[in-house]
């Protein structure tokens, strides 16, 4: 199935150097909106250090990105929010309800599927804050349903956000966290059991929609960085063993990254999108080159949408390729998400939605950033995504800097 593809590029704000990405892609019945951010113009930051002042910027440009495809706030069925918080644990949870709080006046009832992490930083030094999102328009959006299980897991303050949404054969489902229907976090301490309960909500919103785990295209695990099972087992790699658990070793494309989380106690915190119907897997490259042990696909096509998980920059060793460069391992990730397409017919120019995350030590990514536009700029220049870019505590593998995930759909 092919589609007509509109690109907006028109915005309120703007990045500090020429950016090849959109605004928003409108492709068929969804509208991608990149990553929001509380940024001038000029590339300046708003309100630099103001949780309350950002989150309005990036609202209001989110409502501007909307808006210029005809669209509303109501219209959101996936937001995804990064923020940074650099306090104490047990203060963490008062600065997100301080946040929401903003966020309140601008979310519908009933609101879209959503996740919140708490990551290292911003691009630029000083933002506090990102939103992306997913909207719906025309039938899809007309006929979607929400999803809200019994027994589901709440926030600590009323929202009216959902745990998911069915909408023409695909499953938004929001972040699930190990968390009481007052939003306290349970099983701590308890990775196995947190990761579990995360599965069975899943689980719970996939049955409602009336899918499986068998349905699942893809899933994005932020898990605590720098942490450890009690048996020295890497968090990452534990979750992933539950994860096969759930879905089989025939599973879904994966995105993994070391994050903080929003309540004190909580491990991890997982995301999901299905598809009901055929599903079409594909791999490329050996197992070493992967964060996992190939037990999950590389790309997903589904219901005309091709799902690619992240790549990353290791060798069929599975040593760090280009160690300390970060342009040359943006190079080998753009060409393995490239690679990624090829089976299912696609080409970087069929790329809707792009998500950058990136490992660094500095003050902020401004530079890596940079560089990665324009390798995107060089390998892919009539490519013109919507682009979220996230720098997270860690990847998969010390050493690594970037990996970058995508959603393609062919258009005309």
């Amino acid at each position: 199935m092919h589609h007509h593809v509109t690109n907006y590029t028109a915005s309120n704000w703007s990045w500090k150097t020429n950016s090849p990405f959109s605004q928003a892609v409108e492709i068929g019945d969804q509208v991608f909106v990149s990553g929001q951010q509380a940024l001038t113009r000029d590339g300046e930051i708003v309100a630099p250090g103001d949780i309350g002042s950002q989150t309005r910027s990036v609202f209001e440009n989110m409502k501007a990105a909307l808006n210029s495809a005809g669209l509303q706030m109501s219209d959101l069925v996936r937001l995804n929010t990064y923020y940074v918080y650099d306090g104490a644990d047990e203060d963490a949870t008062e600065f997100w309800e301080e946040m929401t709080r903003v966020r309140l006046e601008y979310f519908a009832d009933p609101g879209p599927a959503a996740t919140a992490v708490r990551i290292k930083g911003m691009p630029y030094q000083g933002q506090l804050i990102q939103i992306e999102g997913i909207a719906l328009k025309g039938n899809s959006r007309s006929n979607r349903k929400r999803i809200m299980p019994e027994g589901s897991w709440d926030w600590s303050i009323a929202v009216p956000l959902s745990q998911g949404w069915e909408a023409d054969g695909r499953l938004y489902v929001g972040g699930q966290i190990s968390a009481d229907e007052n939003g306290a976090s349970v099983h701590v301490g308890d990775l196995s059991a947190q990761t579990r309960a995360i599965y069975d909500f899943i689980g719970n919103v996939l049955k409602d929609g009336g899918a499986s785990f068998e349905d699942i295209a893809h899933v994005k695990i932020c898990v605590k960085f720098n942490s450890v099972d009690t048996d020295g087992t890497r968090f990452l790699d534990r979750i992933l063993e539950i994860t096969k658990e759930y879905c089989g070793c025939n599973g879904p494309t994966i995105t993994c990254f070391g994050v903080d989380l929003l309540y004190p106690g909580l491990d991890l915190e997982i995301d999901a999108m299905a598809f009901k119907g055929r599903h079409e897997r594909a791999s490329t490259g050996t197992t070493p080159e992967k964060a996992h042990d190939g037990s999950f696909a590389d790309s997903v096509s589904a219901s005309g949408e091709i799902w690619v998980g992240g790549q990353v920059a290791q060798d069929d060793d599975g040593k760090i390729m280009a160690p300390g460069d970060f342009a040359a391992q943006s190079r080998i990730v753009f060409e393995r998400l490239k690679e990624a397409l090829v089976p299912l017919a696609a080409s970087l120019d069929d790329v809707v939605k792009l998500n950058l995350f990136f490992a660094a030590e500095g003050e902020d990514v401004s530079e890596e950033l940079h560089t990665a536009m324009a390798v995107w700029s060089e390998l892919a220049p009539q490519s013109t995504p919507a682009m979220t870019p996230v720098r997270v505590y860690e990847l998969s593998q010390p050493g690594l800097l970037f990996q970058a995930d995508c959603i393609a759909i062919k258009s005309t």
